[in-house]
């Protein structure tokens, strides 16, 4: 395994997923106040800079793999 693209990958999925974390509790509070959220939280546009680091870590993750 390369870790020099394995580490970044750990770093960016980490981040990814933290950050989305802390997005959705944004957008919750914002748009639901203390109610439960609906299920279109996870199309918000707001998330989608989250999913597009979560795939760079798998597929950076993925090509560390097959080195």
């Amino acid at each position: 395994m390369e870790w020099l693209l394995a580490v970044p990958a750990i770093v960016l999925l980490t981040v990814g997923f933290v950050g989305q974390a802390f997005e959705m509790r944004k957008i919750k509070i914002i748009t639901h106040g203390n109610d439960l959220g609906s299920p279109n939280i996870f199309l918000d546009r707001r998330n989608f800079k989250w999913y597009a680091m979560i795939g760079i870590a798998i597929v950076l993750w993925y090509v560390s793999g097959r080195m």
